[in-house]
């Protein structure tokens, strides 16, 4: 299991210029466009810092085991897909800036994952995007209370199902489409 704590710290640490919640979207995204976690997607993005030998080693290790997580989440018939952030000890404007990074990195992930394909998100995957995008440069707030929990629960609940959503779409649509060419043939 990986901690977003100690995989943030051993990020930051190697110099990779990407925080643990960016990486996990980024991640997400990739898997949703292209059903892969392929480490030749990722690899160029998410450790474009890291210089010494040991560091990329440790974070290529760590990373391409939040990638195959990733695909066993989103793909488990139980909804168990959790964006990895900070734990609810963490101060709210802690946990609100790793979600606004965390859509960031999926926003991108999509689109490199995509490959620069114009993806066919249907209406409600257009706007879980434009959604996304939008949570991804809020401005995060250091108001404390109930309202900042719930609203902060319910972004999260939102991006869960949105993601899972999105990758069903594009991709119960590809295996529609591979199995009518079987038919045809």
């Amino acid at each position: 299991m990986i901690d977003y704590n100690s995989l943030n710290g051993k990020l930051i640490s190697a110099g990779t210029g990407v925080w643990a919640s960016e990486s996990h979207g980024f991640l997400c995204g990739v898997f949703c466009a292209g059903n892969t976690v392929a480490s030749s997607i990722w690899q160029e993005y998410l450790l474009a810092g890291v210089e010494e030998p040991l560091d990329h080693d440790e974070s290529f290790a760590l990373l391409t085991e939040l990638a195959k997580r990733v695909a066993e989440e989103i793909l488990s018939s139980e909804i168990i897909f959790t964006p990895l952030l900070p734990s609810d000890q963490a101060s709210i404007t802690e946990r609100s800036n790793s979600i606004s990074e965390w859509c960031a990195g999926f926003v991108s992930g999509l689109g490199i994952g995509g490959a620069g394909k114009k993806l066919d998100l249907g209406v409600d995957g257009d706007e879980f995007l434009r959604d996304m995008i939008s949570i991804s440069r809020m401005e995060t707030s250091s108001e404390e209370g109930n309202d900042a929990e719930t609203a902060y629960f319910e972004i999260v609940e939102y991006i869960r199902i949105g993601v899972i959503l999105i990758h069903q779409h594009l991709h119960e649509k590809q295996e529609i489409n591979t199995n009518k060419k079987e038919i045809l043939h």
